[in-house]
């Protein structure tokens, strides 16, 4: 968590909401967090029973200000020109809806590959996904759509096809999202393992 909220601290573009949606935590997480929200402005945090990542973004969303919405996964991180160069993408193209993509893979190789949503058992590259961290986006926009699904898995992939089946969307090269690929409790590692996958398969 940590990296993640210095990597905000150090965006060039600074007019913007951190919301900090805490998903149940029993680490003691909120008193360290209260010392982040005192030295901030405009961060909040918000805390709700464990009910996983898809209700947490959505609860983010619900509650933001901001004309546009994005994520950050507390494993991971931004590079410092992250957010604006994404709106300055969505100011210089008016007609886009949503972007997503521009990811930095970060960690050992064998973790760059995750079970593919579509065909269970298989694997695909991180690159070829949608990262749900980097959709980036109306606000509005997303509310229209119903947010992220509430499926267990890759409810980022449900929420991209119902994305583009309605609005414009966009993919970005820029990859200045970090993906840090080394932790034991990302969701797409515990599916592998959970259905007996090998790391190196």
């Amino acid at each position: 968590m940590p990296r993640a909220l210095r990597s905000l601290e150090a965006q060039t573009f600074r007019d913007f909401e951190v919301l900090i949606v805490d998903d149940g935590s029993e680490d003691g997480l909120e008193q360290d967090i209260a010392r982040w929200i005192s030295q901030h402005r405009w961060w909040r945090y918000l805390k709700h029973a464990n009910r996983g990542v898809a209700w947490s973004r959505n609860a983010g969303i619900r509650a933001a200000f901001g004309e546009y919405v994005t994520f950050l996964d507390s494993d991971d991180e931004y590079l410092p020109d992250h957010l604006e160069l994404r709106v300055k993408f969505m100011q210089q193209h008016p007609e886009v809806d949503v972007i997503h993509g521009g990811v930095e893979l970060v960690g050992p190789e064998e973790r760059h590959w995750v079970e593919d949503a579509y065909h269970p058992g298989r694997k695909i590259h991180i690159s070829a996904c949608c990262v749900g961290a980097t959709l980036f986006g109306k606000r509005s926009v997303f509310l229209k759509a119903g947010g992220f699904p509430l499926v267990s898995y890759s409810s980022e992939s449900r929420l991209l096809e119902r994305l583009e089946r309605h609005f414009v969307v966009r993919r970005v090269d820029f990859p200045t999202y970090r993906y840090h690929t080394e932790g034991d409790d990302r969701l797409c590692v515990k599916r592998w393992q959970e259905r007996g996958g090998n790391e190196h398969a």
